[in-house]
């Protein structure tokens, strides 16, 4: 009896823990909006956005699971939101279409006054084909580039996720 009572106080403490773990993990692939001091956007739900983005990138996030075969090393989505500081817009485009195999499609226009590109490429990630969407968008020190890479098998599950980070990235 004396170790009975300890040992239930134990066994209830271990289920609330890993319920609360359950909980924040869930919470962490719900939809957010992302407000960074240069722009903004939303994460939609299904990505996970680290607290540390990857080195070189002012936000990342990327889908939970991984392809399959020869893609396992490459996530089902990705995105992420690379600053060029001093860099020429159009420099910046043709870069993105020099570095792939092909370009899908491109529209060039001004939003909100500022130079914005639209690229679908297609190209190779670790061995493995990939669609990458970018929407370049041209500040007023730096141009920055949003960049959604999605393996082709995947695309239609992520095609509203995909429309959804497009559409809600915008400059300050």
């Amino acid at each position: 009896m004396e170790i009975l009572i300890p040992g239930l106080l134990l066994v209830a403490l271990m289920i609330w823990a890993s319920t609360k773990i359950k909980r924040s993990a869930a919470q962490a692939f719900e939809r957010e909006e992302v407000d960074h001091p240069d722009f903004s956007l939303t994460k939609p739900e299904g990505f996970l956005a680290p607290v540390d983005p990857a080195e070189g990138t002012e936000f990342s996030a990327h889908s939970r699971e991984f392809g399959r075969d020869e893609a396992d090393r490459v996530r089902q989505a990705a995105a992420e939101v690379r600053r060029f500081e001093g860099a020429n817009f159009e420099e910046i485009c043709e870069r993105v279409k020099a570095e792939s195999d092909t370009t899908v499609a491109e529209q060039i226009g001004i939003i909100a006054e500022r130079k914005c590109a639209n690229i679908v490429v297609e190209r190779s990630d670790n061995g493995a084909a990939v669609e990458t969407f970018y929407k370049i968008i041209a500040g007023e020190t730096a141009v920055y580039q949003l960049s959604i890479t999605v393996l082709p098998v995947n695309k239609d599950d992520f095609s509203p996720k995909i429309e959804e980070l497009l559409a809600s990235f915008a400059l300050k």
